[in-house]
């Protein structure tokens, strides 16, 4: 009999202490389960390490300090992970412990390296808001699961590219990680707040991803402990794409299935198209920045028409592919 897969919890924390004692609440209940705990913190001064201290099982909790950086947290409390998976557990996000055994249970049955699932909204009060329509909601739609699937590589293609405003991990309040995917691939740090939307573009012909319709995590709309400001990136839709153009062009010399995966997505007409959609995306951007607003900028007008044809242009393409044969280009 195989042993049980483990699981490493990280905790990014920077002055979070007034949403900790949910938070807390909300680990103690499969806390347990957890081989390791890391607590990466950046310069709290409000008493959030030594609430954490007082809570979590100190035999099995490692603290670690870090320069304030979203990512660069991350990335830094990952290689102290040894366990087989790793959780994210942002502050203020939760998951129950039947959620957490679905995910591993999932990443388990599909040997995949990483297992999306959808979580519900909350307010910073922790109230019920509205859905909101994310990709997971598209590709659970669009190749109509229900029940967990494995992606092709070709449906991780093609759900990426036409999404590349969203991440396809999603939240980290409903992914498991297999650890040695990220230690090995950190999330990229030059993407501001979509490091996570990056990642998934950098990798996405080198992991197995697996999706499930069950919903079990929170995720919580609050004001962040940092500057959105300081993470602003421009051209963020401009990057992305050419991003997702090297990825192809670095693949092109070694990976033998890319031909097909690109005939499968419809690859030559997707391609302008978004590239229409994120030079538009950009002179917009541009165009909000000047000093007249741009509702009374003819330019501004163009840009969100033509960005406007392409995204239509997209979807139809979309749709032309999941109306033929599931891609199964693994």
């Amino acid at each position: 009999m195989s042993a049980t897969p483990t699981i490493g919890v990280l905790i990014p924390t920077r002055n979070c202490a007034p949403l900790l004692p949910e938070h807390i609440a909300s680990l103690l209940p499969w806390i347990d389960r957890a081989q390791e705990i890391v607590v990466v913190d950046s310069d709290s001064q409000d008493g959030t390490v030594e609430m954490l201290r007082a809570s979590l099982p100190p035999a099995r909790t490692t603290y670690w300090t870090q320069p304030p950086g979203l990512y660069q947290s991350w990335n830094y409390g990952i290689q102290k992970v040894s366990a087989k998976y790793v959780y994210i557990a942002t502050v203020g996000d939760a998951i129950t412990r039947p959620g957490l055994e679905h995910l591993l249970q999932v990443a388990e049955e599909f040997q995949c390296d990483l297992v999306i699932s959808k979580p519900r909204f909350v307010n910073a009060a922790g109230h019920a808001l509205p859905d909101s329509r994310w990709l997971i909601d598209e590709i659970l739609e669009g190749r109509r699961m229900v029940r967990p699937e494995l992606l092709s590589t070709a449906d991780q293609f093609l759900f990426t590219v036409t999404h590349l405003w969203c991440a396809l991990p999603g939240s980290s309040a409903s992914s498991l990680y297999r650890t040695d995917c990220l230690r090995q691939r950190p999330f990229p740090l030059e993407f501001g707040t979509a490091g996570d939307g990056a990642w998934g573009v950098q990798n996405i012909f080198d992991f197995k991803i697996a999706v499930t319709p069950q919903r079990f995590s929170t995720f919580r709309l609050h004001p962040k402990a940092y500057s959105l400001a300081g993470y602003h990136v421009d051209s963020l839709a401009l990057k992305m794409f050419r991003l997702a153009q090297n990825v192809i062009a670095q693949q092109r010399s070694r990976n033998p299935a890319l031909p097909a995966i690109l005939e499968a997505v419809h690859w030559a007409e997707l391609e302008p198209a978004l590239n229409m959609a994120a030079l538009a995306q950009d002179e917009l951007e541009r165009l909000r920045r000047a000093k007249t607003p741009w509702i009374l900028q003819p330019s501004a007008w163009r840009a969100r028409l033509a960005r406007g044809q392409a995204r239509r242009k997209i979807s139809q393409i979309t749709r032309r592919v999941l109306a033929g044969a599931p891609a199964q280009y693994h």
